[in-house]
């Protein structure tokens, strides 16, 4: 299959929003992120409520891919030409997007000003992000960071990377993480994982678990589903570093 990794263009945004959205269509975190009420039972699902739900995440999806933009970090992606597999996606005359990759430099964060999170259109998506998960994955990072002696605002933040539901399985998410390693090496890399299979994922390319936190206690579900009593049990995230070794 013939692919190539690059910087997402302006006006491919959309589409890498899109894939972004299909990814993490049953991801417990954007679940709550996104208040969802009951889960989508497939990314391509067309029943009314189905259709509302993947509107909304994507709603979240673009603001975090204007933010990530914003804050002057990077987009990658990675393309196939258009009708691969027999697809044809929708708005893309040559080439389709099949990987998305959201990087934050060293320093940068999402914790913008209130005009740039209005800018983004994300001030009603991310409020919980900021309230919640942000100070706890905060917390963490500074306490794994300092047990290696290294600066924790000296490295960067693997935000987001997808691979289109597709086109799993066929080496794109290693081509995504070689790629970002030729733009990392030598700084720290840090991340959140939030399903068992994307941490082990993650350590498999050497990335270490920090600390796991349980989040949306007495809110949502395991699947990240608005629930209450009993069921609110909330869902597990990672918080995950790899340090590159240079010797």
């Amino acid at each position: 299959m013939q692919t190539s990794i690059r910087l997402a263009r302006p006006n491919e945004y959309p589409a890498a929003a899109r894939v972004l959205t299909r990814a993490f269509a049953q991801d417990p975190a954007f679940n709550w992120y996104g208040g969802v009420k009951q889960a989508v039972p497939h990314y391509e699902s067309n029943s009314a409520d189905a259709v509302k739900t993947m509107r909304n995440l994507r709603y979240f999806q673009e603001a975090v891919l204007k933010m990530t933009v914003i804050s002057g970090g990077y987009v990658v992606v990675v393309v196939v030409p258009n009708g691969t597999k027999g697809i044809q996606q929708p708005g893309e005359e040559k080439e389709m997007i099949i990987g998305v990759t959201l990087w934050l430099k060293p320093g940068q964060s999402l914790d913008l000003g209130i005009l740039d999170i209005i800018r983004s259109g994300g001030l009603k998506a991310l409020w919980g992000v900021f309230l919640d998960f942000t100070p706890a994955v905060e917390r963490s990072l500074k306490k794994g960071f300092h047990s290696r002696n290294l600066d924790r605002l000296d490295s960067w933040h693997l935000l987001e990377m997808v691979v289109d539901p597709e086109f799993e399985g066929m080496g794109i998410c290693s081509l995504m993480m070689k790629d970002g390693f030729t733009r990392t090496t030598p700084k720290p890399v840090h991340l959140e994982a939030t399903k068992a299979r994307t941490r082990d994922i993650y350590a498999h390319f050497e990335f270490e678990v920090d600390e796991e936190h349980q989040f949306g206690v007495g809110s949502v579900d395991e699947n990240g589903i608005r629930a209450c009593g009993e069921k609110a049990t909330g869902y597990p995230e990672w918080v995950m570093t790899k340090v590159i070794n240079l010797g």
